[in-house]
């Protein structure tokens, strides 16, 4: 394997850590409860925010502050 595959590796493995410590944490948790208890639930939310309409995860205070938090939190661990 070349030096520059080895490299690109790596850096996956680091992501892919990093994203699974995000959505292990309590404020991911939180967000999971919150979205669950809203009309459409979570899976309908992720659609949305995937096709790059966040409004329904950032439909109440509590959700835009979750939100704001994960992002903080996958800026710091060099995902964005």
């Amino acid at each position: 394997m070349e030096r520059s595959e080895k490299g690109r590796m790596a850096e996956l493995m680091k992501n892919r850590e990093a994203i699974s410590q995000l959505a292990q944490s309590s404020d991911a948790q939180k967000l999971m409860a919150l979205l669950k208890q809203q009309s459409g639930g979570v899976q309908q939310a992720a659609q949305a925010a995937a096709a790059g309409n966040p409004s329904q995860l950032m439909a109440s205070k509590e959700g835009a502050e979750l939100v704001d938090r994960i992002g903080a939190q996958a800026k710091q661990a060099g995902l964005e």
